[in-house]
């Protein structure tokens, strides 16, 4: 699966540059860099992470198996691995020396073998180092309703009570952990070694344990009340659709994500109720969403249709797009997120929340 034309590329979004961008900048208040420190971030998409560290000197690894596509936007000074990160694959970059920091971002669910990922991290880190690991968060999953997370390459979904037991079993710990909106909610945890320099926060995580076990995460009762919800909102989505294209509305996708692809097949929405799809990536242009074969087209060639409403797969950029598509939203045209409510956004901002 993780070959050429997997997955998208992080520098054409700017929400999610200027997170990366956020995530090195705490890297360097936790860690003072110096000269010749190995930087290596795992799943290194097209080095947006590792081009926003500023320090000169700095080794920097991306380690991607579908890096390739993306080797056109690597400077020299990032080395680029083409293959899956282990131990092995590390040292031959870089024999002489351990990572002081790794990043490992929306990556870690994907794994077949968490634990066999962990032991690699120990092997590479540095004593003093830190291992920065961000992805969906199980808890703000339910609570937005973030169904379409659970897709074909998401293999797991964690609480920070299953990071912190892979970590012990491995001799290492939590040191902070942090909460952000990015993929519809996600938590950041950084590790280290367990007798590293580095203070845990200790109050925070034992805090986070204790609302993990309030929400019952070990029951079905969450995932229950998910599947209810998750299911009515289908049923309300569905029958908007029906009623407005009824009414000669045209309907067109904005964003034909991978996510957005759970959410179309799910709610068996396809091209007997969507025009097109529009996306900014040009390899998409010309093709159709798997499943519900709706014709994908380029944003510019979707504006100039002028469609009735652009149904929104990758609703966690909302602000982004908001401002982006402002002279869509002006003309009349309006927007529909689908979750974790459906908004419906027209001109001036104005909100229409179904209840």
């Amino acid at each position: 699966m993780y070959q050429y034309h997997y997955g998208y590329r992080s520098g054409t979004n700017k929400t999610m540059s200027s997170h990366l961008k956020s995530i090195a900048k705490s890297v360097q208040k936790m860690v003072k860099l110096q000269e010749g420190n190995v930087i290596l971030d795992i799943g290194s998409n097209d080095a947006t992470l590792l081009k926003c560290y500023d320090e000169n000197g700095l080794q920097k690894i991306g380690i991607d198996p579908t890096g390739e596509q993306f080797s056109e936007y690597y400077p020299e000074d990032i080395k680029l691995v083409s293959d899956y990160f282990n131990a092995s694959n590390y040292f031959s970059v870089c024999s002489d020396k351990k990572a002081k920091v790794i990043t490992s971002i929306a990556m870690f669910y994907d794994l077949e073998s968490p634990m066999s990922f962990v032991e690699d991290i120990k092997k590479v880190l540095h004593p003093d180092g830190i291992w920065i690991l961000e992805q969906s968060y199980m808890s703000t999953m339910l609570k937005m309703n973030s169904f379409d997370t659970v897709c074909h390459e998401h293999l797991e979904y964690y609480s920070l009570k299953q990071i912190d037991w892979m970590l012990k079993k491995n001799d290492m710990r939590i040191i902070d952990v942090e909460f952000n909106d990015i993929n519809g909610g996600s938590f950041r945890v950084y590790a280290c070694h367990k007798n590293s320099i580095y203070e845990s926060n200790q109050e925070k995580i034992d805090q986070i344990f204790s609302n993990e076990k309030k929400l019952k995460l070990d029951s079905e009762q969450p995932y229950k009340e998910f599947k209810d919800k998750i299911f009515n909102l289908r049923n309300e989505l569905c029958n908007f659709l029906s009623v407005e294209k009824s009414k000669g509305k045209s309907i067109y996708i904005y964003g034909a994500s991978t996510k957005g692809n759970v959410l179309l097949n799910f709610y068996n929405i396809d091209n007997t109720i969507i025009t097109a799809a529009a996306d900014r990536n040009p390899e998409k242009w010309g093709r159709k969403t798997p499943g519900t074969n709706i014709p994908i087209i380029s944003e510019e060639e979707a504006r100039k249709a002028k469609p009735s409403y652009f149904l929104v797969l990758p609703w966690h950029f909302k602000n982004e797009f908001i401002k982006r598509e402002a002279k869509f939203l002006a003309s009349g045209g309006k927007f529909i997120f689908p979750l974790p409510e459906i908004v419906i956004i027209g001109d001036k901002n104005k909100h229409y929340i179904f209840k």
